[in-house]
């Protein structure tokens, strides 16, 4: 069964509700917070996927509540900030972009495509197994470049040799076996720290894996890094045979915790759902959960930047502890604002703003926030900027009192008619454009 959501559902009355019996195998997890699911179950992949190092706390968050209405047969699915895909046994659960409309989620893919760098002007909504499938092989470049950065995967190999040529152990058993009457060879056994692995042998079945399908070649040829990262799998792994490929899975359904590659983690699990999409779709068991999820607030920040590291904004990293600003003397209380600039400083909103003619409607928190930002920075001009779902006929602006500064609510308005992907990219750059004159004017 597939059923359809948008994030954040919690003020839409009427929306997510189901027949009891049919969501069943979700009260499992409703209410668990992300990280405990993360745990508990490999196969789930959130984006950020350090969410112990995000700056929203995903991590502390739940994917959806179930909540019983007046009808003791129905219940309600509320949803959190996340978007994406999601698998429970045979359920299956699509979660879009509440900014978006129709089933067509083209924000989210959008979104996707600008912040991972993956050019896509055909999307097929007519197989929504399919979509699931595609969109999943999308994501593999950047996981691959993740992981190549940390060098090829290697790890020790135990092999089995036969000839006189000795320099490991003696296997006795199979020499016995192999070697009388004795004719010169010798049965061993050698250790070997090698690049042809289970690991680089789960890429290398993807990678062929993925030249069979619809977009897959498109995606392995999509940049350079890309392009050189598949060539170096490809040569570190001459041991590649495609009937190998369900043993490869068997053995790397145990996930790795190597202390220096790190990014190989989240790499293998993308490559498992590739390469068991087919067989399995999400699970194997009702208990079973798989799937790929996304904060709504940080890739609309990372969408966000995409457009304003252009126009020269700083966006610093929290995590890399890069970029960050200092409230008091001495170098202490080191803050990281989403975007500023010698002028100016923004922060980036998923939330409903556009329905504001004034900053002072903001949640208070947020408006210090970026106040405090503004009097370190010693800049008079700060603001919000947040989708939105008609375009603004004059950017809500507030004075703050006894100073020459000024908080603005800026937005970039979500296409909502498009008559296919392409146009939906195009409408979206043109409202891009709008967004960065209205910052410039200000």
């Amino acid at each position: 069964m597939r059923i359809n959501l948008t994030d954040n559902n919690i003020g839409q009355p009427g929306a997510g509700t189901f027949r009891r019996q049919d969501v069943a195998s979700l009260f499992p997890i409703a209410d668990k917070t992300i990280a405990e699911l993360c745990r508990e179950n490999e196969n789930l992949l959130i984006f950020p996927y350090s969410i112990e190092s995000s700056d929203d706390r995903i991590g502390d968050s739940s994917i959806m509540s179930i909540l019983n209405t007046e009808d003791p047969e129905m219940v309600r699915i509320s949803t959190g900030n996340v978007m994406g895909f999601l698998g429970v046994g045979n359920l299956q659960i699509k979660i879009k972009s509440r900014f978006d409309t129709g089933r067509d989620d083209f924000l989210l893919h959008y979104m996707l495509q600008r912040v991972l760098s993956f050019n896509l002007f055909d999307l097929s909504h007519n197989n929504d197994q399919e979509d699931v499938f595609d969109f999943i092989m999308f994501m593999f470049p950047y996981f691959l470049k993740a992981a190549m950065r940390q060098g090829v995967y290697r790890e020790y190999q135990n092999y089995r040799h036969n000839d006189a040529n000795l320099k490991g152990t003696i296997d006795v058993g199979r020499h016995i076996a192999r070697n009388i009457p004795f004719v010169g060879n010798i049965a061993y056994t050698t250790r070997e720290y090698s690049h042809d692995n289970n690991m680089t042998e789960l890429i290398r079945h993807t990678i062929e894996f993925m030249k069979t399908k619809k977009y897959g070649q498109a995606v392995l040829n999509i940049d350079r890094e890309t392009i050189e990262n598949v060539n170096s799998v490809i040569k570190h792994t001459p041991l590649y045979n495609k009937s190998d490929r369900n043993i490869v899975i068997s053995r790397n359904l145990r996930m790795k915790c190597h202390p220096y590659y790190t990014e190989y983690r989240t790499l293998q699990t993308l490559c498992l759902q590739i390469l068991r999409m087919e067989e399995v779709k999400y699970g194997e068991s009702e208990e079973e959960i798989c799937g790929i999820l996304f904060d709504g607030a940080w890739l609309w920040e990372e969408f966000v930047n995409t457009i304003l590291s252009k126009q020269g904004f700083i966006h610093p990293e929290n995590k890399r502890h890069k970029g960050g600003i200092y409230l008091f003397e001495g170098h202490s209380g080191i803050r990281y604002p989403d975007f500023y600039k010698d002028d100016m400083v923004l922060d980036a909103k998923y939330k409903r703003l556009g329905s504001y003619d004034k900053v002072s409607k903001v949640d208070p928190d947020d408006v210090h926030q970026v106040m405090a930002y503004m009097s370190a920075l010693h800049v008079d001009k700060g603001g919000f900027i947040a989708p939105l779902e008609k375009r603004q006929d004059k950017i809500p602006t507030s004075r703050i009192m006894g100073t020459s500064s000024s908080l603005f609510i800026f937005g970039i308005e979500i296409s909502r008619v498009s008559s296919s992907y392409a146009d939906f990219c195009e409408q979206m750059k043109e409202r891009e454009m709008e967004f960065v004159q209205s910052i410039k004017t200000e």
